[in-house]
């Protein structure tokens, strides 16, 4: 079972084969590239949006047979929720299609930094579904929100109980945020404030001091606010990316 930021380096080490006919010796033979996901991407179907053009580039096709087995996870990943192996498949697609008329590293790269990203409850799925918490299907990839994870009934409400693999589940004062909300999961989390923060979060974010999006970072909880009076469970305030306020409920999944 992969801690959080194993499998976050899932995303920073995609594998994609490709085919390559040496003229030379008349031989066919595979050479892999290794690219990184790094970018956030929240899907928006309105019409006319970046997002939906790179939908729409990334998973461009045919009746191709290759495509046709293929598609749902090529999708998933262009809508910013899929699995590493997803955005390894879309990737194929785009070598196997022609978007990418010249294959190396760096148009792959290219390729991956202009049209795919994920999203913080797309990394979130994906990392519980890899971690045996949660069943894997289609459905639950592409449309768990950020804020029904949510749940007061699985709230952890005594601070010296947070553990690894625990949800962080943004709250708007008292209320879970929505529109959009945003999900993280703590790799590890000691009590006493330290030096650089004392909580340990691997998140997909599109926060503007967060560099990459898709990251482990330090969090300072600067207050504790226990459940009651209003608040439905125990909410931490905590600094991150350099910004103070957030708030956020610890949900056991």
């Amino acid at each position: 079972m992969p801690t959080p930021t194993e499998f976050m380096q899932q995303y920073r080490n995609l594998k994609v084969n490709v085919v390559i006919d040496d003229p030379v010796t008349r031989v066919c033979r595979i050479s892999t590239h290794h690219v990184q996901l790094t970018k956030y991407f929240m899907m928006n179907w309105s019409a006319g949006t970046d997002q939906l053009s790179d939908y729409q580039t990334v998973t461009q096709g045919s009746k191709d047979a290759w495509f046709q087995t293929n598609k749902e996870h090529i999708r998933t990943a262009a809508m910013g929720k899929g699995a590493p192996r997803d955005y390894e498949l879309a990737l194929e697609w785009a070598v196997r299609s022609k978007q990418i008329p010249v294959v190396t590293g760096a148009t792959l790269q290219h390729y991956v930094d202009e049209h795919l990203g994920i999203d913080c409850s797309g990394f979130v799925t994906n990392y519980l579904i890899a971690a045996g918490r949660k069943a894997y299907s289609t459905e639950v990839v592409q449309n768990t929100s950020a804020a029904s994870y949510f749940s007061a009934a699985k709230a952890v409400n005594d601070p010296a109980r947070i553990q690894a693999g625990d949800l962080l589940v943004w709250m708007n004062g008292n209320m879970v945020k929505t529109n959009p909300g945003h999900i993280a999961v703590v790799e590890s989390y000691v009590p006493q404030s330290l030096v650089g923060g004392n909580m340990r979060v691997v998140e997909a974010t599109g926060a503007d001091g967060a560099h990459p999006k898709l990251l482990a970072s330090m969090y300072s909880v600067e207050r504790i606010i226990a459940k009651g009076n209003g608040a439905p469970a125990m909410i931490l305030v905590v600094k991150r990316h350099g910004v103070s306020g957030s708030r956020v409920a610890v949900i056991r999944p």
